[in-house]
């Protein structure tokens, strides 16, 4: 059994063996260099963040655009507040563009002359009683003659009075003003919604 003849067979099994095992392990690393993926050759993910869409309201905005305004069909709503520390004049109320203000029927109109033209009210007052106003009786005015002529109206009565300024051929920004407080210089005034006080701009026009 231990002859001569038994080392050949012996070392050929060896060197059997030794090539499988190196088949083996060259297998095993051709396979691990092909099918099986590393973490060097893995793709890193790119993190992506989500953007809220700019048509899409944040949280939060969507109260505030509720709470500000809203449009209808047919209808705007301002969103805009108003500034803070304004103030609101009932006086003034109807100034707004496209109002025309109460018919001439309804409004009652007098004349005060503060200039030395005789019959200067009188026939400020024609006129506009042919204009459908109620017309109180003309009066003189104490005091200093005007150089320009003033409509003054009561609260309620600015876009009347700015009619009737247009109509006498004056200016209905700055030739209007509110019903003076002091009315001494009116001593027979009559309540009326608009005082003209006549200067000698128009009395000189007569």
């Amino acid at each position: 059994m231990n002859g001569p003849m038994s080392r050949p067979n012996n070392a050929a099994a060896i060197r059997g063996l030794l090539l499988v095992v190196v088949a083996v392990a060259v297998g095993i690393y051709l396979l691990r260099g092909t099918d099986t993926p590393t973490l060097d050759a893995a793709a890193t993910p790119t993190p992506t963040t989500a953007e809220s869409s700019q048509n899409e309201p944040t949280v939060g905005q969507e109260d505030t655009n509720d709470a500000t305004g809203a449009t209808l069909p047919g209808i705007t709503v301002a969103t805009s507040a108003p500034e803070s520390g304004a103030s609101t004049d009932d006086s003034d109320a109807g100034t707004m563009v496209g109002f025309e203000g109460r018919p001439n029927e309804e409004v009652s109109v007098q004349v005060a002359n503060s200039t030395t033209v005789r019959g200067a009210a009188g026939r400020t007052t024609d006129i506009l009683k042919t204009k459908g106003f109620i017309t109180k009786t003309p009066i003189n005015m104490k005091g200093t003659a005007l150089d320009r002529t003033r409509v003054h109206y009561l609260p309620g009565s600015i876009i009347e009075a700015g009619n009737i300024a247009i109509l006498l051929g004056l200016d209905d920004k700055n030739d209007v003003y509110k019903m003076p407080t002091d009315l001494s210089a009116y001593p027979q005034v009559e309540e009326p919604h608009i005082l003209i006080a006549l200067g000698i701009d128009k009395a000189s026009a007569e």
